[in-house]
């Protein structure tokens, strides 16, 4: 569902622009790759479909793909125009190595599935990630200085539209009725996390509409006015980190403003943030005087998935375990101290670190190509900072600000598509304001009938294919709404409809599992282990399909086949002592005493103080 107001103020605002500066004629193609770029960038953050079973980022990442493959087709007519400029040449160079090396961890991935589409209710896989980079190559030819008003207002209507809707969240007047746990404040991204890093990068944009002299005033008070609920909302949200990275880009601003008036004082302004910064760190792990401020016990969580991930990458470093497949690896690499601290049951399906999750699922050439592109995209916003001045080099400064603040926000967090998509488009636009000035003042071509229909059909095959997931996720979300009739009579019909998200072509994992639980609780387990061993031979990795089979069977008093199963999980998840000590207890139901009593010392090994540890001992050790 879109946030309310903004389709008719962006149809308004698309209606009264007629040129894109840089690539000048409005009847040119590039001012229509334009508006593909930075609304498809906008309601990629903003849209959702609250009736769908995965609401934000299934529909977010249909957008992301449609709007991208759109501009590949532009792209496909911009290649010779790009190796004629040095710059562009290494965009698209690091740009193809990173795909390339993306293509082969997607090929050595053991499901093709997840590695394509990306994890359930993630989606950054190999699909997403072509999609961020075709749009980080459009924007780093569409966007210079003469295009940034444009990407101005739609700062603006996106950093209105999460701050107003953050806003009436915290105030719990909210028109969906999420099943919502957290804080209140999720925005249009379902997680506060992600919501705070959102406004934090929109803050940072608006802001740097707010010091510009050169502004009209109405858009220079709407931005502070933007600014000021922006702060305000992130604050209700209780994202720490948000409120750093927002800080963090707001003061290189203020430090290139100052520049330009007093060097003395901006070295100043620098030395103290440096200091500040360097104090927040050590806050933030736990450790001198900010620690009891900024300190969250979510950060020692991370220190678990970031020790995870380090480990897949170690024993993995060439290929990684599999794009988007940390978390079926995660059992097997995390410690018994992440196991003991949260239980066994509590995973994490991402490392929380966008380099170390590269690393881990797509190996190091994956991360090379992808710290070659980070650093690509940071030198080039350095040199757009010292071949400009004034007014440019303020523009400069935001658009480096706020890719800044999303970097940031990658190395404790995820790549949200939603946020994502900005730091790609703003790496894009700092590349485009390197170029040289004569050359961003060049005229575009007229637009090209057999480009258009290049990228038509582009497009429409990515809406297809986002057609058939949509059916899917609707079906699903109306199984899990469908209570189970009460006359038999209607069972068949009933069967049917949980079995409807199967049908479109593609079998989500998670939606089979869905099926199958809702298979047992109905007592059609035959029906319900068919449809997990179906998932187990295609995914032997898949802990929830294993430990609900083994579950049906520990039910149906048939041990051999559960130990069975819970005997391969150990070798899949050591440091899991609620699945041994059951081990036990199933070796003992088949009359296995002394395997059960087996079992004990496995436990004592890592987790002799856990509560599983006195029940083994109370129930085994006889």
């Amino acid at each position: 569902m879109l946030a309310p107001t903004l389709a008719p103020v962006n149809l308004r605002l698309m209606a009264k622009r007629t040129s894109t500066g840089r690539h000048s004629s409005g009847a040119s193609s590039d001012h229509l790759a334009v508006k593909w770029l930075l609304w498809g960038g906008a309601l990629t953050t903003l849209f959702f479909w609250a009736s769908l079973n995965d609401p934000f980022n299934a529909p977010k990442s249909w957008i992301l793909s449609i709007a991208a493959f759109w501009l590949l087709g532009w792209l496909l007519f911009k290649i010779k125009d790009s190796f004629a400029l040095a710059p562009m040449r290494w965009a698209m160079l690091i740009s193809g190595v990173f795909l390339l090396a993306l293509s082969m961890a997607l090929v050595a991935s053991d499901n093709s599935y997840i590695a394509f589409f990306g994890d359930y209710q993630r989606r950054t896989g190999y699909l997403s990630y072509l999609s961020l980079i075709i749009l980080f190559l459009a924007s780093a030819h569409l966007l210079g200085f003469t295009t940034l008003e444009i990407l101005e207002r739609v700062s603006l209507i996106v950093g209105f539209s999460l701050g107003a809707y953050g806003c009436l969240q915290h105030f719990k007047h909210d028109f969906i009725h999420w099943n919502n746990s957290l804080n209140p404040v999720i925005g249009t991204l379902g997680n506060p996390d992600f919501a705070g890093a959102a406004m934090a990068i929109f803050l940072i944009l608006n802001f740097g509409i707010v010091i510009q002299k050169e502004q009209h005033r109405v858009l220079r008070l709407f931005s502070a006015f933007n600014s000021l609920l922006l702060i305000v909302v992130i604050i209700f949200s209780h994202v720490t980190q948000a409120l750093i990275a927002a800080a963090v880009g707001i003061v290189f601003v203020l430090i290139v403003w100052l520049y330009q008036r007093r060097k003395n004082g901006a070295y100043g302004l620098a030395g103290i943030s440096i200091v500040i910064g360097l104090l927040g760190i050590a806050g933030t792990l736990d450790k001198g005087p900010l620690a009891k401020y900024l300190y969250k016990l979510s950060v020692t969580y991370r220190g678990d998935y970031w020790r995870a991930g380090w480990r897949m990458f170690i024993h993995r470093p060439f290929l990684g375990v599999g794009l988007d497949r940390y978390g079926y690896f995660f059992r097997q690499y995390r410690d018994a101290t992440q196991s003991l601290r949260r239980g066994p049951d509590i995973t994490s399906n991402a490392a929380h670190n966008v380099p170390l999750q590269l690393a881990a699922t797509g190996g190091v050439f994956v991360l090379i190509a992808f710290l070659l592109l980070t650093g690509f995209i940071a030198w080039r916003g350095s040199v757009a900072l010292r071949r400009t001045t004034g007014h440019r080099q303020i523009l400069t400064a935001v658009i480096f600000a706020a890719w800044i603040a999303y970097e940031l926000q990658s190395l404790i967090s995820i790549d949200n598509l939603a946020i994502a998509v900005w730091g790609y488009i703003l790496g894009g636009a700092l590349v485009g304001m390197s170029l040289p000035t004569e050359v961003a003042q060049r005229k575009a071509a007229d637009r090209s009938s057999l480009q258009l229909l290049i990228s038509a059909a582009l497009s429409l095959c990515l809406f297809i294919l986002s057609v058939l997931l949509l059916k899917g996720e609707s079906a699903m979300q109306t199984a899990n709404r469908t209570s189970a009739p009460s006359s038999k009579a209607d069972f068949p019909a009933y069967e049917a409809l949980l079995r409807k998200p199967l049908g479109f072509g593609f079998k989500e994992p998670q939606f089979q599992l869905n099926v199958a639980f809702a298979e047992a609780r109905l007592g059609d387990f035959t029906a319900a282990t068919k449809i997990l061993q179906e998932v187990i031979r295609n995914d032997p990795r898949n802990s929830s399909a294993t430990e609900t089979l083994a579950r049906i069977y520990e039910y149906q008093s048939n041990w051999a086949p559960a130990i069975e199963l819970r005997q391969k999980m150990v070798a899949l998840d050591s440091f899991n002592q609620q699945n041994l000590l059951q081990i036990g207890e199933d070796e003992k139901s088949s009359g296995n005493g002394e395997s059960a009593k087996a079992v004990i010392p496995l436990i004592d090994a890592f987790a002799r103080n856990s509560a599983e540890a006195k029940k083994a001992h109370t129930d085994l050790g006889k």
